[in-house]
């Protein structure tokens, strides 16, 4: 497992390469957040709202292993026909081993079978190194495959690591298995 692979090995490569005396300040993964936008969903279809709530609530829970936060909206805007309190997104917020689980399944799993995957680019991480993966259909997912499920869905990830030094970060990634092109 991935959780007591970085526990006993991953983390003391990383002080040795990064040169870091104090093994707690070694970088790690801390948090995970998996958005999915329901909205252009809800917005055209406003009689089966609470079916593309509900099918929506249980891919993200099939795909994290947790059941999601309903994100509505924070104030009405005519362009997108969208009105306050409207269901806008479900959101995940991953820690500790089940984002362990969480990245493992990602690497093994969900970005192989991504179509046309040839690694992760540069502009997939921001200015602090944190990694940010879109993927327009939620088909890769083996967890989502079932007759439930009748749209499709986009999902959003972001995974932050506790150092801000955009290099460290690379590097972590990169240990933990991120197939990232330099």
């Amino acid at each position: 497992m991935l959780y007591e692979d970085f526990n006993q090995k991953i983390k003391f490569e990383l002080k040795e390469e990064l040169k870091i005396k104090n093994i707690l300040a070694v970088p790690k993964p801390n948090a995970g957040f998996v958005n999915m936008g329901i909205g252009k969903f809800i917005t055209n279809n406003q009689e089966n709202k609470d079916k593309i709530i509900e099918e929506g609530i249980y891919v993200i829970s099939k795909i994290t292993g947790q059941k999601p936060k309903l994100i509505t909206a924070k104030k009405s805007v005519s362009g997108f026909k969208l009105r306050k309190g409207m269901p806008v997104a479900l959101l995940v917020t991953l820690r500790k081993k089940r984002l362990f689980d969480f990245i493992e399944r990602l690497i093994t799993y969900y970005l192989p079978r991504s179509r046309d995957f040839k690694g992760i680019q540069q502009n997939n991480l921001d200015i602090n190194g944190n990694l940010n993966l879109g993927f327009k259909d939620i088909s890769i997912f083996p967890e989502s495959i079932s007759d439930k499920i009748k749209h499709h869905f986009g999902l959003q990830v972001t995974l932050v690591s506790s150092s801000k030094n955009k290099e460290a970060n690379i590097i972590l990634w990169q240990k933990l298995g991120f197939p990232i092109k330099i």
